[in-house]
């Protein structure tokens, strides 16, 4: 595991003949999410990924914001490059459910999962242990590539 210089963020990552993977925990500091969206980009960029590495740091970077704003706790976040895909999970200690909000065209934010749902193929969510959960995202390599 390798630790940053900042304490509250951790991440380790692996890598096999078919799959790759990066995981991060992050402390309950919305100061950490730019720090995700770089890890997540540089690790698509090192796995040959370049073609989806800006859109799903993006994502990192809004369901991260998310389970940090609203839970006000810690998040853990794993991103595996497997079968032609890259796939984001963000787990966080909260069971509620996210939720896209209607904002005005002049409102600065809430826009998070409308730009997962217009960048991802898919996304969604499921209830993990004690209630907590995990919202997913998922891009496709461009045709052709596989992991």
């Amino acid at each position: 595991m390798t630790s940053h210089s900042d304490p509250s963020l951790t991440q380790a990552g692996s890598s096999a003949a078919s799959t790759q993977c990066l995981c991060i925990s992050i402390a309950a500091n919305k100061a950490l999410v730019g720090e995700v969206r770089r890890s997540v980009r540089a690790a698509l960029l090192s796995w040959g990924a370049d073609e989806i590495a800006d859109d799903m740091a993006v994502v990192a970077s809004e369901l991260v914001s998310n389970a940090l704003k609203y839970t006000g706790g810690e998040a853990a976040v794993r991103l595996r490059l497997a079968k032609g895909q890259a796939q984001l999970e963000v787990e966080d200690g909260s069971a509620q459910q996210p939720a896209q909000r209607r904002v005005g065209t002049e409102a600065e934010k809430g826009r998070g999962l409308l730009l997962v749902e217009a960048l991802a193929a898919e996304w969604g969510w499921r209830l993990r242990r004690r209630g907590a959960k995990t919202v997913w995202a998922s891009l496709p390599l461009p045709a052709g590539r596989t992991a």
